[in-house]
């Protein structure tokens, strides 16, 4: 068994402080931790959880491009999208904002961010990630973008 599926039963079976202490040491460590190719899972479980996200967020805060394009962190963010619509506009933001938005789009890991960002956003916040893809329809071809242009996921 790896680590990160002991953490998660710890977590699962146990309560009150133990389970708190727990849970604050890895959310102290969730930007180390989004980015490993087991920890991920472990940060994943503690969103699916909603407690003590403050401080896994506050984490994320200001990484979310780069943690978009990476293959095991690009999972946690697309469940903070999912999980905690606060943090929606924060993350959305920081996509849409980066001055090469169209390598976030054609990039393999990133553009399942955007796609879960599309799915859970409505109203404004939906519309200004829409505005931020529709200028580059050009890129409708590539293999990452295809899935984001062909969804219906820009009509919402």
């Amino acid at each position: 068994i790896h680590g990160c599926c002991v953490l998660q039963r710890c977590i699962a079976h146990s309560n009150g402080p133990h389970r708190d202490k727990l849970i604050t040491q890895i959310s102290r460590n969730g930007l180390l931790l989004a980015q490993d190719p087991f920890g991920n899972y472990v940060v994943q479980y503690i969103i699916e959880l909603k407690v003590n996200s403050g401080n896994l967020l506050s984490q994320f805060k200001g990484h979310n491009v780069h943690l978009s394009m990476q293959k095991f962190s690009s999972h946690v963010v697309e469940k903070c999208l999912k999980h905690f619509a606060e943090s929606r506009s924060q993350i959305i933001r920081e996509l849409t904002y980066v001055v090469h938005f169209e390598q976030l789009l054609q990039n393999p890991f990133a553009n399942y961010v955007i796609q879960s960002a599309l799915v859970v956003t409505k109203g404004p916040l939906h519309a200004s990630l829409v505005d931020a893809v529709r200028p580059h329809t050009i890129l409708r071809t590539s293999p990452y973008c295809k899935r984001i242009f062909s969804r219906n996921l820009l009509k919402k």
